[in-house]
């Protein structure tokens, strides 16, 4: 009997961590999968890493190299319509499954034909693989939660660390590639899971849900360089995926972000210049405690506290673990 599910990992300039999330997947306890790897035109020594590691393992697997650096939205596209098995699960090249992951990600999935996607929690490493504060907490527990929320019309948060039903993808038109400007930055790798999510949730009206497993499955690397991160252009990509989904509901055509991002006015991008700003200052504070930079930690929160409380309540709520 042929594997039902493909773990596909995009990998991009990571050979300092790649060796240790394979190390993860080897050792799943459910191993019934095919693996893909995308070389995303690294620039370092990750294919070697790659290839001696699985070789020494005796682990069958399929590396595929790209001849330009296209993005993980373009990496994950490829995948979609290359692999055929029944599911897909996408890890990042940095991450940490739990032993048990792939086990119950698959179990739950595969129990309900109405179950089109499965997420879990994640709790946050840093660049060197030690424990930090906080994590990923969100998603719906049960198909009533999630079919309330999708039939509000709300963007489907959930981590990108899920197994996926491919047929239920593909019939959504899978990851978003076409219609973006040329260059950097890649929009379209900008919130690329939440738009598959929220694409997805239309399918609540034939009774599909996307669900997650509400335990810690997996370690979530969090990067010092993610204090670089375009906090604005992925709210304006939130703002088109919110756009688009009320366009679809209302029998509308999508925009494009080209043709979005034309049609927008001022006042919007100040709103989300605003925004962008709150998300800045919260990842400020959240590096300045690991650093033990206790002023500056309070300094930013106090900030971010006066100018978006709504934001900071978010973050509380979604990152920090004591609500979940």
């Amino acid at each position: 009997m042929e594997n039902e599910l493909t773990i596909a990992i995009c990998a991009y300039n990571c050979e300092n961590y790649i060796k240790e999330t394979l190390s993860c997947l080897i050792n799943q306890t459910y191993k019934k999968f095919n693996l893909l790897i995308i070389n995303d035109c690294s620039t370092d020594n990750s294919v070697e890493v790659i290839r001696n590691f699985l070789s020494e393992k005796n682990f069958n697997y399929e590396l595929v190299n790209f001849k330009i650096n296209r993005g993980l939205a373009a990496g994950r596209a490829y995948i979609e319509q290359k692999v055929n098995t029944k599911y897909i699960l996408f890890i990042d090249a940095d991450d940490c499954p739990y032993p048990t992951l792939v086990e119950k990600l698959y179990n739950k999935i595969s129990e309900d034909k109405d179950i089109i996607a499965v997420g879990c929690y994640h709790e946050f490493i840093d660049s060197k693989g030690a424990e930090i504060s906080g994590g990923i907490y969100i998603g719906a527990k049960t198909k009533e939660e999630f079919y309330k929320k999708a039939g509000k019309e709300k963007l489907i948060f959930m981590q990108p660390t899920a197994i996926i039903d491919r047929e239920a993808l593909l019939s959504v038109g899978g990851r978003s590639i076409e219609g973006y400007p040329e260059g950097k930055p890649r929009y379209q790798d900008l919130c690329e899971d939440l738009d598959l999510w929220t694409r997805m949730s239309d399918l609540y009206e034939e009774g599909k849900a996307i669900l997650v497993v509400p335990q810690v499955l997996c370690k979530y690397r969090k990067h010092e360089m993610a204090l670089s991160a375009n906090s604005f252009g992925m709210l304006l990509r939130m703002r088109h995926i919110k756009t688009n989904l009320r366009r679809r509901r209302s029998g509308q055509t999508e925009l494009t972000f080209i043709e979005f991002y034309k049609n927008i006015e001022e006042k919007e991008i100040k709103v989300l210049q605003k925004k962008a700003l709150s998300a800045d200052l919260v990842r400020n504070s959240f590096y300045a405690l690991k650093k033990r930079e206790y002023f500056r930690f309070l300094k930013s929160l106090f900030h971010v506290s006066v100018s978006d409380p709504i934001y900071l309540l978010d973050k509380i709520k979604n990152n920090s673990g004591f609500i979940k």
